[in-house]
Order: structure tokens, then C-alpha cells, then sequence
């Protein structure tokens, strides 16, 4: 591996790359008068096994006016208007520390799958996780199509690079009396809150841009307008608008919650923040949950992995359980596909199964009793056919 070391001299700062000679003990060098530079050439050198000729290849493609990787992400992020100023950072940050002296210097029209497939494998030896390698890849990928759009190239080499696979973790599972229990521990400022967003599965960006007019009564049922999000970072941060269009709707709220919000409002202006921090102030993710939220959930008998996200797990964990519709479910979540509902919660379903074979049974008549799918008594005529068509034959 190479390495960098920054000196001095009387007129500016310079970076030394030094490397050892392939199958020696003998050390070489070469300087530079800008980091991004030094980087850049030990990134090639270490792709390369310390091979000067290859490295220096590549260094005069990347030298070239050809259109290189890292100028498509460059542009395919300055086009992400979408995009709030903390995604728009964070792709920026991926780019500078895995794209630009990774594969960034490639001319992007000469990048092939290969490249690509190489390109994961130096991921993968930078000890990432496969979803952060598999977000650096979306970024690349998506830079690449943009580029098909304007016809700048005609492939996209990212397409079929078998990625990582996502390790799945498990989120905390949360029953009614935790949900409980922590509403009782917390802070009382934050005890609504708590229950607010295991009540409706609210993002936390969408309880925090709530204002008290926000809540409203329609038909006899209490409601929470969401039609606005929390973006950007630090001071910086305001209210912008949702996730995505879809996000803007009406959640209708049970009557508990809606009995405590109405309480809660009643000596705040309409224009105030539904919830604010204990002094006052709009909410603060990390405030809320370093100094209240984890300090809690440490010290009583729940999962101590609970955060935020966890109330909205659970609001739609209690929903597939009483069997709503996950079409419902998707709706009142904001997931734009049923899928999603689906694939991270229909294991809380149990009973599904059983609800199937009973509409068969009611449709194809008959044996009108659900089939028992515990149940293995089987003919060996039977056995020999199923195995019969499992196998092919």
C-alpha cells in the first residue's frame, strides 16, 4: 500500500507519495503540490499493485478532456433539486471518499462492467457494509443513465454487477406495554409525543414540522394534516414539503389520542409547533433523543435498540396485526408500494395462512373447512406426485 505524508516547504505545502517497487524492498516517490492530486495517484497505485506503468495509464486518461465517472456524479448531483441539503451532502461525501480516487478518473464512455465488477471488490477490501456499498453503486448507476439521456453514452456498464447482499437486521419489537411504560418514564414533555408517533407512524421529519393547526376535525374524527417536512441540517433546518408527493395526507387519528392532542392544544396559538423541546423551541432529533429518548429506554425493561423510527415500526406492526387492509396501512404510512407494507411486516400476521385456505375452500366449494397447515398426514400417491413435479419430472 502507499502512503501520503504532507511537508512544508518556504512557499507552500506539498504531499509525497512513496510506494514500494513491485517484488523489492527498494521505496520510491513522488511529489505533489495538491492532496486531491496525491490522492488520486496512490488510489492508482494501489489498484495496480504499485505497477508505475498501469498507475501512470490511467493517470493520463484521467488527465485527459475525456468526460471522466466523477464528472457524470458531479452532475447527477448538482441535479438532485429533490433532494433536501442533508442527501445532497451525504451524496457528495460518498463521492469524495469512495467514487472520485476510486474509479472517478476513468473516461466514463470507456467504463465497462469488468471495471465495475473490480470497482465493488475495493469496496468490499475498505471494510463497507453492503448498503453503503450499494448506495455508492444507486449514485454511479443513476450519474451513468443520466448519461444515456443525453446520449453522451449508450450503455450503462453498471447494469448486471452483482452487488453485496443486504445483511437483514431484525428492528426491536415493541409490544403495548412498552409503548407504555416509556410514555411513563420519559420526560412529560415528550409523553404526547411518544404517543403521537406510535398512534399515527409519522416520520419523525413530519411530527416535527407539525403545527397546531394541523389538527383538525372533519365528520365527527380528529385528523393530522401532513402536508410538510422538516429538511436541511442544524440552524439551518425548516419545514419543506414531504418526502414525496404521496406523503401529503390526512391521518386520522383513535379517540385517546385525539382527546389528548385537543387537551394539548388548547392554550397554544395556532401557529405554535405542535411539539417543542422541554425550554421551549422547535423539536431537535438529536436533543430528543441523546439527553431523553435513549437515557429512557436504557434504563427500563425494553429494548434498548428503540429510537424513533421504532414508533413507526410498531404502529404498522399493531395494523397488520388486527388484519387492516395493507392497503390502508400503505396509505396512511406513505409507502408508495403495498410491497414495502408487505414485505417488512406481513411475518406479524400468523393466522394469514389460514385466512387463505379458508377463502379457497369458500371459492372452490366442497370441504368448506379451512385446511390445517400443520397438518402432514399424506398419501404416498400423493407424496410421488408432488415430488414428481418438484423435480421436473
Amino acid at each position: 500500500m502507499a502512503s501520503i505524508r504532507k511537508y512544508s516547504t518556504t512557499k507552500a505545502n506539498k504531499w509525497r507519495v512513496e510506494w514500494r517497487k513491485p517484488g523489492s524492498r527498494d521505496k520510491a516517490s513522488m511529489t505533489f503540490d495538491t492532496e486531491s492530486e496525491a490522492r488520486m495517484w496512490k488510489a492508482m497505485l494501489d489498484e495496480t499493485g504499485s505497477d508505475v506503468v498501469d498507475a501512470g495509464r490511467r493517470w493520463n486518461a484521467a488527465q485527459s478532456q475525456e468526460e471522466t465517472v466523477d464528472d457524470i456524479v458531479t452532475e447527477y448531483i448538482s441535479f438532485q433539486t429533490r433532494g433536501d441539503t442533508r442527501t445532497v451532502k451525504d451524496y457528495k461525501a460518498l463521492q469524495r471518499n469512495h467514487i472520485t480516487n476510486e474509479i472517478g478518473w476513468q473516461p466514463a464512455a470507456s467504463v465497462e462492467a469488468k471495471d465495475l465488477r473490480k470497482y465493488v471488490k475495493t469496496l468490499l477490501a475498505k471494510k463497507l457494509s453492503p448498503k453503503t456499498i450499494r448506495n455508492i453503486f444507486t449514485i454511479v448507476s443513476a450519474a451513468f443513465n443520466l448519461a444515456i439521456q443525453d446520449r453522451r453514452i449508450q450503455v450503462n456498464p453498471c447494469s448486471g454487477v452483482r452487488l453485496p447482499t443486504l445483511i437483514k437486521t431484525e428492528p426491536p419489537v415493541i409490544a403495548q406495554r412498552d409503548i407504555d411504560v416509556i410514555m411513563n418514564a420519559i420526560d412529560p414533555n415528550f409523553s404526547l409525543l411518544v404517543r403521537t408517533l406510535a398512534g399515527t407512524g409519522l416520520r419523525w421529519s413530519e411530527a416535527e414540522a407539525l403545527l397546531c393547526s394541523d389538527l383538525f376535525h372533519r365528520s365527527g374524527v380528529a385528523y393530522i394534516r401532513v402536508n410538510k417536512a422538516m429538511k436541511g441540517m442544524g440552524k439551518a433546518r425548516h419545514p419543506g414539503p414531504p418526502k414525496t408527493p404521496a406523503a401529503e395526507r390526512d391521518v386520522p387519528l383513535d379517540d385517546d389520542l385525539s382527546a389528548l392532542l385537543v387537551n394539548h392544544v388548547k392554550t397554544r396559538s395556532k401557529r405554535d409547533y405542535l411539539f417543542t423541546m422541554k425550554k421551549g423551541g422547535r423539536l431537535n432529533y438529536v436533543g430528543f433523543r441523546e439527553n431523553y429518548l435513549m437515557p429512557t429506554v436504557e434504563r427500563i425493561d425494553v429494548d434498548s435498540r428503540i429510537r424513533c423510527h421504532s414508533f413507526r415500526h410498531y404502529h404498522a406492526s399493531v395494523l397488520v396485526a388486527a388484519g387492516v387492509d395493507p392497503i390502508k396501512i400503505a396509505q396512511r404510512l406513505e409507502h408508495t408500494d403495498t410491497t414495502i407494507t408487505l414485505n417488512r411486516y406481513s411475518h406479524l400476521r400468523p393466522g394469514a395462512d389460514l385466512e387463505t385456505l379458508q377463502a379457497l375452500n369458500s371459492i372452490w366449494g366442497g370441504n368448506n373447512e379451512p385446511v390445517d397447515p400443520d397438518a402432514s398426514a399424506q398419501s404416498e400417491d400423493a407424496s410421488a406426485f408432488l415430488d414428481s413435479i418438484l423435480n421436473g419430472s
